[in-house]
């Protein structure tokens, strides 16, 4: 396992302890509160889980995670082992399941529907099933209770090649590095997109400006949106884990000329690029991008110029951004881009997710807000610097704890990235490449 000691992968043994614990009212209660086992005095339920194709580091018999969780009215039991006629039953994809998994705020009206909803538009519709019904409302409570604490401490996935070919990222990783770029088509939901694109015009609205920074802070959409699994694969496969959040920031548009010219985002740094990324943008569509919405243009393949455009570069006429309501574009490596004129009505309204090397500070400033880490998983946290040793002491010195786990995790990253980029062909999109002036 590739954890810090308070964090845990999902169905591990770890993760398993961490239940036993919570169960037995040893974590996660207020001070004189009951113990589940009290509060549920004479309530026998069962729960039981099969999640298959789960990553090979975990060391499952035929790469298959089981689970079952028993309260015979006294105590709770928990073992590895499946029963399909547990009280409720769940069986899927082990990549879909951790998605879900990793979820805080359960109990919040709508939360488990929006789960549900979540998985299914990014896994397919039987990536995960349930079965059964639980509707003792005490029993949700401390299920709801125990969802919340794991999901507090289940970090994703740590094995690259295996997450990202259970998305269907692989290929996308190829082209992202033999481009610079590569788009997710609906990586949100159309319900959720307008609601992303709500909230920004009401927050722009309500500081009576057009574009703005730190958009973090201001909702949990934009939380769910920075945590998006599959825009998070592409910036491990592109900067490595403890990747941080440069900045979240928006922009509305109404038509007109572009007004952001040909540029990288390298600012400061020195000509010529290093040939690893020091940075990546997701750039979110809340509207369906086309020629006419004014779009993100990109010249694929600049990165591999290693510097910014210069006076007679002739980067033509690039490719425009086409793309669905709720998908994202990714690029990196000082890919030249720029924005595109809109020549229809309305406004187009964007969230630009970006998104530094772990070596690299912050364009924004970094502020941990307690209770805003304390509803989302370790990822967020992570991409908040907290499990990477910069700026962080101990009375003896350096955090090695962190500094050793981070080591492993790179390298476990790496390793993913390579086979990924030795499996194949990229499925390229049609592109004119950039031309350097001499």
């Amino acid at each position: 396992m590739i954890t810090l000691p308070h964090h845990v992968e999902f169905l591990s043994h770890a993760w398993r302890d961490e239940a036993r614990r919570f169960l037995a009212g040893e974590a996660g209660g207020a001070p004189g509160r009951p113990r589940p086992a009290e509060r549920l005095a004479g309530r026998a339920f069962s729960v039981s889980g099969r999640l298959t194709d789960a990553p090979p580091h975990l060391d499952l018999p035929g790469d298959v995670a089981v689970c079952k969780i028993v309260f015979d009215g006294e105590a709770f039991a928990i073992s590895d082992a499946f029963d399909t006629a547990a009280d409720l039953v769940i069986e899927g994809d082990y990549q879909a399941a951790l998605t879900g998994a990793q979820m805080v705020g359960i109990a919040a009206p709508g939360a488990l529907a929006s789960l549900l909803a979540e998985v299914a538009h990014l896994y397919g519709d039987r990536a995960l099933e349930v079965r059964g019904e639980i509707t003792d409302r005490r029993v949700i409570e401390v299920l709801a209770g125990l969802f919340d604490h794991l999901g507090r401490r289940t970090v994703e996935n740590p094995d690259l090649a295996h997450r990202a070919r259970r998305q269907g990222l692989a290929s996308a990783v190829r082209e992202m590095e033999d481009q610079g770029y590569t788009i997710v088509e609906n990586a949100i939901t159309p319900a959720f997109a307008e609601e992303a694109r709500e909230a920004i015009l009401g927050t722009l609205a309500t500081h009576g400006v057009a574009t703005m920074n730190w958009m973090l802070y201001h909702g949990r959409a934009f939380e769910r949106l920075v945590l998006n699994p599959k825009l998070m694969t592409l910036i491990d496969a592109s900067l490595g884990r403890g990747a941080v959040i440069a900045s979240l920031s928006c922009i509305r548009k109404g038509p007109g000329p572009g007004f952001i010219p040909i540029h990288t985002d390298y600012a400061h740094a020195p000509e010529p690029y290093p040939d690893w990324a020091l940075t990546g943008v997701g750039v979110w569509a809340f509207e369906d991008w086309t020629q006419a919405s004014g779009p993100t243009v990109l010249a694929p393949g600049t990165h591999r110029l290693r510097r910014s455009p210069s006076r007679g570069d002739d980067p033509g006429p690039g490719v425009p951004i086409l793309m669905p309501k709720g998908s994202v574009v990714f690029f990196t490596q000082g890919v030249w881009h720029w924005q595109g004129d809109r020549s229809e009505a309305g406004e187009r309204v964007t969230l630009h997710s970006h998104f530094n090397r772990g070596i690299l500070r912050s364009l924004e400033a970094r502020r941990i807000d307690e209770q805003m880490i304390h509803r989302n998983p370790p990822r967020l946290g992570e991409m908040l610097g907290q499990d990477d040793w910069f700026e962080k002491t101990t009375a003896e010195g350096r955090d090695y704890i962190r500094f050793d786990y981070m080591r492993r995790l790179l390298a476990f990253n790496e390793a993913g990235r390579r086979a990924l980029l030795a499996e194949g062909e990229t499925v390229r999109r049609p592109a004119r490449r950039a031309t350097a002036s001499a």
